[in-house]
């Protein structure tokens, strides 16, 4: 595997960030069952689940949800755009229920 170029650096560092702060992969699955080709992670706590799905280092989304409207429900959170910018601002986030949450 050839070494990441500098374009990829700050967006695998990103994700390495999410794996030391609690995040897990995840296999997305279409309607038909099969798995859904991007990068899809979760961390659940404190009557939340965050979420960020990757399809392109420039095309990723992240959330924050309460967990009983997970996965189907309106997002407490939202942020589109690069795997860097929206992997910080959702580990930037306030935890659930402190001062400044949404």
């Amino acid at each position: 595997m050839p070494p990441p170029t500098d374009e990829e650096v700050p967006h695998i560092a990103a994700i390495k960030r999410s794996v030391e702060a609690g995040f897990e992969f995840r296999a997305l699955r279409g309607a038909d069952g099969l798995a859904i080709a991007v990068l899809h992670a979760e961390r659940r706590g404190n009557e939340v689940v965050e979420t960020y799905t990757v399809q392109a280092m420039t095309e990723a989304v992240a959330a924050r949800f309460r967990a009983e409207d997970y996965p189907t429900g309106n997002p407490l959170w939202q942020e589109h755009g690069t795997v860097e910018e929206v992997i910080t601002a959702l580990l930037a986030l306030p935890p659930h229920g402190a001062p400044g949450d949404l």
